[in-house]
């Protein structure tokens, strides 16, 4: 692929992360307004409390500012939301960058992947760390 190409197809893939991002925090004002949570099916079927559970109430609390009650509802809620809200803003700041840069977008591209996927894995750890746990458990 010539570097014209991979830039469009690059800026298409910021543009469709920005898109995902920002639903995701419009979702989480509307969250606010609906009166009944949404139930976690795991605890429903399991009575396992997973890492996850709540984490859209407290999505829904830390855009309006009350960080005390999303790190109630959720203990990882602050370090899961900071992963997108650095993700809209790098998203936001390689779209720009990509618009005026005509070389060296490949190497921004693999740059990108490599601080996108470390970020990730710092901000989702607990998450990724029960889902590992509980799968090995799986097979004892």
């Amino acid at each position: 692929m010539n570097n014209s190409n991979f830039r469009k197809v690059y800026k298409s893939i910021n543009i469709a992360f920005m898109a995902i991002i920002v639903a995701i925090f419009a979702l989480s004002v509307l969250y606010r307004w609906n009166i009944k949570p949404i139930p976690a099916l795991l605890t429903g079927k399991t009575g396992i409390v997973p890492p996850s559970k709540g984490l859209m109430q407290a999505f829904s609390e830390i855009v309006y500012g009350n960080f005390s009650k999303a790190l109630e509802l959720n203990q990882f809620s602050l370090q899961v939301f900071c992963f997108f809200f650095i993700q809209l803003l790098f998203r936001g700041m390689l779209w720009w960058y990509t618009a005026k840069e005509k070389s060296r977008i490949k190497l921004v591209a693999y740059s990108d992947i490599v601080i996108s996927t470390l970020l990730f894995i710092y901000c989702f750890y607990p998450l990724i760390r029960y889902t590992i746990f509980s799968l090995t458990n799986l097979h004892h």
